[in-house]
């Protein structure tokens, strides 16, 4: 009977390193099992690194490339330590093909992290003649400040405001310019505070469309 080639270790070096490691591990050899898993990551690294570099598709997100990586090897570990959570060559896929598996996770997984702490700020200061307004948008996009920050921000910023929608127009300039709180701009228009929250964001989302499509 015909062994597939997915099922022969000898052919994959990984796969032959990952059996060893799973046996080190269960001799409790974790010193053994270590060297070996260094072993793993020096052959598994290359094709780690280009997969990083077709998934990640932001340059400035490339910085993390160090931590992805070193999730996954962490990962590697944990899962070898056990032995439900292993590498199974009875399936049929080979070690890498497996192991990239879970670096597609780590990276989605990175992704989704950076965008939900390390959203950046764009600052635009609107100037008249009476007062310095200080106006603050989270942008969720960080590509975004790219275009932003090169604009004039005053009177772009001014003009981008006057074309919003009256009733997020409203609610926007209460809250950025007014510096007023949801629950006074509630008492002060009788909009509930979950509508004036929907109508703010859909109003920075608004005034950031407006901004990137430069008046269009």
């Amino acid at each position: 009977m015909n062994v597939s080639d997915s099922n022969n270790p000898d052919k994959y070096p990984l796969n032959v390193l990952t059996l060893k490691m799973y046996a080190q591990l269960d001799k409790q050899d974790n010193e053994l099992a270590r060297k070996t898993l260094d072993d793993i990551i020096f052959l598994l690294t290359p094709a780690a690194k280009g997969y990083i570099y077709t998934q990640i598709h932001k340059p400035y997100l490339l910085e993390f490339e160090g931590e992805i990586l070193n999730d996954l090897w962490l990962a590697l570990w944990q899962n070898a330590s056990r032995p439900s959570m292993r590498w199974d060559l009875s399936k049929g896929a080979i070690f890498q093909t497996w192991a990239i598996g879970i670096l597609h996770n780590k990276i989605r997984d990175r992704l989704r992290k950076e965008k939900r702490q390390n959203r950046m700020i764009y600052m635009a200061t609107i100037k008249d003649d009476s007062k310095g307004i200080e106006l603050q948008i989270i942008d969720p996009d960080p590509m975004v400040l790219d275009q932003l920050i090169s604009m004039e921000t005053s009177e772009t910023v001014r003009c981008a405001i006057k074309k919003m929608p009256s009733k997020y127009r409203e609610i926007f300039m209460l809250k950025h310019i007014d510096r007023m709180k949801s629950r006074d701009i509630y008492l002060q228009t009788g909009i509930s505070e979950s509508t004036i929250c929907k109508r703010l964001k859909k109003g920075e989302k608004i005034l950031i469309d407006l901004l990137q499509n430069k008046w269009d």
